[in-house]
């Protein structure tokens, strides 16, 4: 080897450690000036950084949180989404488009986020604490809900029924609602009326009370009774939630308890499975049953359920075994479920 391709050699060989280290001095520097509030600064490091080291998951994440600081929600998710294809299961960077989702208002993309990162996790938990807590602290007010019914029947007088449901929410944990509930069976007329209080005493648990009855009931109970509970028994996208419900009813036919036990579990924050275990006695026996549903929630704002069920029921208070399949969409808000 002749002395200039030696020296030519050397140079090489040293310049590549040199330019590594710059690159790392660049990166602590880029990094140093973020933590102290220099977010500008800190994209001027590690911009050379990452000019040096194109393939650094860390100096991607750390530009991503660079822009974020700033504002610059495009630029952040460009930056996080890089991390993600050089570092799959950086969970930093999944944290890192939860916030960037959090600023767009996106909560539901916020929350498929977080749900990917692993347990354990004490940024992304507090993140997810807070947007449910944003949620929570802005509830609505007042709520209208109208449905009614009409039946054509062979040989029978038609069966019509209109039910009125007004719903406030005086804060975060309760809400007052009144129920009118008209019914016309057999040229026979019933207005049910009912009141019932909901008070979630936990972020995991929650407590129900009602009341109602009909005046000169035909089919309808002349008063009914009820309440129930749910708690939460394990947190997290794949929650765990246990109910119970109870009734007690006079129908002109005798009285009617009910006792329905059940849980939630849910799969990944937006599905969930419901079960419950149905048990109705009547003056004669005691019958019991189960239903279970299925809900899943593609947007913040849409609920698809569908389920089946083989249980007692009542009919004007009367005890009749059916056998019933139902589903179909209904509006819902993430975060404002039934239950905790």
């Amino acid at each position: 080897m002749n002395v200039g391709a030696f020296l030519s050699f050397t140079a090489i060989a040293c310049a590549v450690p040199a330019a590594a280290q710059t690159a790392q001095q660049d990166y602590e520097a880029g990094v140093a000036a973020r933590h102290a509030g220099h977010p500008e600064e800190a994209l001027t490091h590690l911009g050379r950084a990452a000019a040096a080291e194109p393939e650094n998951a860390d100096i991607q994440l750390q530009i991503g949180f660079a822009n974020l600081a700033m504002g610059r929600l495009d630029a952040a998710e460009t930056a996080f989404r890089r991390t993600l294809d050089l570092a799959p299961d950086y969970a930093d960077a999944r944290l890192g488009l939860a916030r960037v989702a959090q600023r767009r208002g996106d909560r539901a993309a916020a929350m498929a986020e977080l749900d990917r990162i692993g347990p354990g996790h004490s940024e992304a938990d507090q993140l997810r604490r807070q947007i449910e807590a944003a949620a929570a602290e802005q509830p609505w007010r007042w709520r209208i809900d109208l449905d009614g019914s009409y039946s054509r029947i062979e040989n029978l007088p038609d069966w019509q029924s209109a039910t009125l449901l007004v719903q406030h929410r005086p804060g975060a944990n309760a809400t007052i609602g009144v129920t009118a509930d008209t019914t016309s069976r057999f040229d026979q007329t019933d207005t049910y009326g009912e009141a019932r209080v909901d008070y979630r005493f936990s972020p995991g648990g929650y407590a129900y009370v009602l009341a109602g009855g009909t005046p000169n009931a035909d089919h309808r109970p002349k008063w009914q009774l009820g309440a129930g509970a749910s708690v939460r028994i394990h947190d997290g996208p794949y929650a765990t939630v246990l109910r119970l419900d109870l009734r007690q009813a006079d129908y002109p036919t005798g009285d009617v308890q009910t006792l329905n036990p059940g849980i939630e579990q849910y799969l990944n924050g937006r599905a969930w499975i419901t079960a419950q275990w149905i048990n109705v006695w009547d003056s004669d026996a005691h019958s019991s049953g189960w239903l279970i549903r299925g809900d899943v929630m593609p947007t913040d704002r849409m609920r698809l359920f569908a389920g089946a069920a083989d249980a007692p029921d009542l009919d004007a208070g009367v005890v009749i075994r059916t056998t019933s399949l139902f589903g179909g969409p209904r509006s819902g808000q993430l975060g404002q479920r039934s239950g905790p």
